[in-house]
């Protein structure tokens, strides 16, 4: 790794330094910031397995044997309200989860609001996999969905604050690999305990959950904190530590201290308002409101897209086709968005985040739209409208995972001021949260037989929200690839336009670099002027 090369001003010249630290942004050199990614990403789990594995069990006989009911012909069913329920409360759950992030963040550290809601979830876990009352079972759901709600919001704070720019994007595709990597295994799972008729069939599914959160809570304390909290709680010396073990191998020492001094401008500037109990009314005032509106629509779009319908209700499609197996072709539609998920890796720095989420929009609604049209043609046969059903799942799924899946957080926890950062993105996935909750309790109306019997036509309403979503991400949302979260913020307050993001120049973090270059330079001249001075002496002959 070259040296950092610092200016050392003349006498009487103007004292002006640029960022000569050295970053090397390969993938080896940031081997520390990847595998804590992967690790603090096993918190999302849960959250894809719960899309995978519960969802599943509504089309599962031995828990239908337990909460459902007998049909004349003899067939396991269960009845609307339960099926409401069980899908909505944990939606419900998540939001409640998602809107009490901001509070919860300005008083708990953000390792242990992960550590507070693994524990929600291990005894969520327990509840549902012991209850047979109804009550039991909707409470554990709602306490699971808090859980998520909580656990969604920190840990992607967390991987945003310590993470570098050039790898923010790479960083959160990993981490939310966790979440379809969950919904994989979690149908994966169920595929092999369906044929079973006692309530082992689900209670295993249930039980896989408990390594991750448990690994979790027993670990996290181990790990450092963000280094931008602890700046904001004015513990200055433990964040400078905390950035120094994130970027160790990657940054050199004026690198570090150049981004210490970008983190440190901003944290002064927010310091007067940070402890004021009126802090999330400033997300409605000013620049501020301009970020609301961008995270909120941004995250928004996940359930705009309709999402919840074909995670929640995708097993249940299958099953009602009669196109085979439906855990099976659940599985290989999952896979699909697993492939566009790791697909997205290698675009998300080299696109953007604007570009990849603008396209999954576009291939979720156009999915949408062949699965309506499909069952809507009277020239297509039961067998090919459920052909179709799998192509435009798997083409969604596919889509979604490319661009909205994993990039639509990440975008609406950068877009915001650092002491609204908690508050904005837990606004943000509460808003999506209330969305999917609308969804999955109000599908069951369209598309089960004993109410509208829609079926999968009520894929045209998700066609028409699709393309809205594009539009309103098309024209509101900026590009922010490989900009530092201290000049994004800089461009927001400055008004900078959405098309003006990608060369603005943020004059105030060129300072804040520059200071750093100043002080790094201090620290090597005092270390040098330190070092005992080697004379030699020629003996005279």
């Amino acid at each position: 790794m070259a040296k950092s090369q610092v200016h050392e001003p003349e006498a009487g010249e103007v004292q002006e330094w640029r960022e000569e630290g050295v970053r090397n942004t390969s993938l080896l050199a940031n081997w520390r910031i990847i595998l804590v990614t992967l690790y603090v990403g096993m918190s999302l789990f849960e959250y894809g397995y719960d899309k995978g594995a519960i969802a599943g069990f509504q089309a599962m006989n031995g828990f239908l044997m337990v909460f459902g009911y007998q049909t004349d012909e003899g067939a396991w069913a269960i009845a609307p309200g339960p099926q409401r329920i069980i899908s909505s409360f944990v939606t419900l759950g998540a939001f409640v989860g998602a809107l009490i992030t901001g509070p919860i963040g300005a008083w708990l550290s953000r390792r242990y609001s992960i550590m507070m809601a693994c524990t929600f979830l291990i005894v969520a876990i327990a509840i549902m996999a012991e209850t047979t009352s109804f009550g039991a079972l909707y409470f554990s759901r709602l306490l699971c969905g808090l859980a998520n709600g909580i656990l969604m919001n920190f840990a992607l704070v967390y991987l945003q604050e310590c993470t570098p720019p050039y790898l923010r994007g790479l960083c959160f595709g990993v981490a939310t690999f966790w979440i379809t990597l969950g919904s994989t295994i979690g149908m994966v799972v169920n595929n092999f305990t369906e044929h079973m008729h006692s309530r082992m069939a689900y209670q295993i599914p249930l039980y896989v959950c408990f390594p991750i959160p448990a690994l979790l809570v027993l670990t996290m304390p181990f790990l450092p904190e963000s280094p931008r909290w602890l700046l904001h709680r004015n513990r200055p010396e433990e964040a400078l530590k905390s950035l120094r073990f994130f970027r160790k191998g990657a940054y050199d020492e004026v690198a570090v201290l150049q981004e210490f001094e970008e983190m440190k401008l901003v944290a002064a500037r927010e310091a007067e308002t940070d402890k004021d109990w009126r802090l999330m009314l400033e997300l409605f005032r000013g620049t501020n409101l301009r970020r609301t509106i961008v995270s909120v629509g941004v995250t928004s779009a996940n359930a705009g897209v309709g999402a919840m319908f074909i995670l929640s209700f995708g097993t249940y499609f299958l099953k009602v086709a009669k196109v085979g197996d439906p855990f099976m072709w659940t599985i290989v539609s999952n896979s699909m968005g697993l492939f566009g998920l790791i697909l997205s890796w290698f675009a998300i720095e080299r696109l953007g985040r604007r570009r990849l989420i603008i396209a999954s929009c576009l291939i979720c609604s156009f999915s949408m739209l062949l699965i309506a049209a499909a069952y809507t043609s009277p020239s297509l046969s039961t067998h090919q409208a459920g052909t179709a059903l799998i192509v435009g799942m798997s083409l969604y799924l596919f889509g979604f995972n490319f661009g909205l899946e994993p990039y639509a957080f990440l975008t609406s926890g950068e877009l915001p001021a650092q002491n609204l950062r908690a508050y904005t993105l837990g606004l943000s996935v509460a808003v999506s949260f209330v969305l999917a909750w609308a969804c999955t309790f109000t599908a069951p109306y369209f598309i089960n037989p004993a109410e509208m019997n829609w079926g999968a036509k009520y894929s045209w309403i998700w066609f028409v929200s699709g393309l809205i979503s594009t539009v309103f991400i098309y024209f509101l949302l900026p590009d922010v690839k490989g900009r530092s979260l201290e000049e994004i913020d800089e461009m927001f307050r400055n008004k900078v336009s959405r098309r003006g993001f990608k060369t603005y120049v943020c004059a105030e973090m060129e300072q804040a670099r520059s200071q750093g270059a100043v002080i790094a330079l201090g620290k090597e001249k005092d270390h040098q002027e330190d070092q005992p001075v080697e004379t030699h002496v020629e003996n005279a002959k």
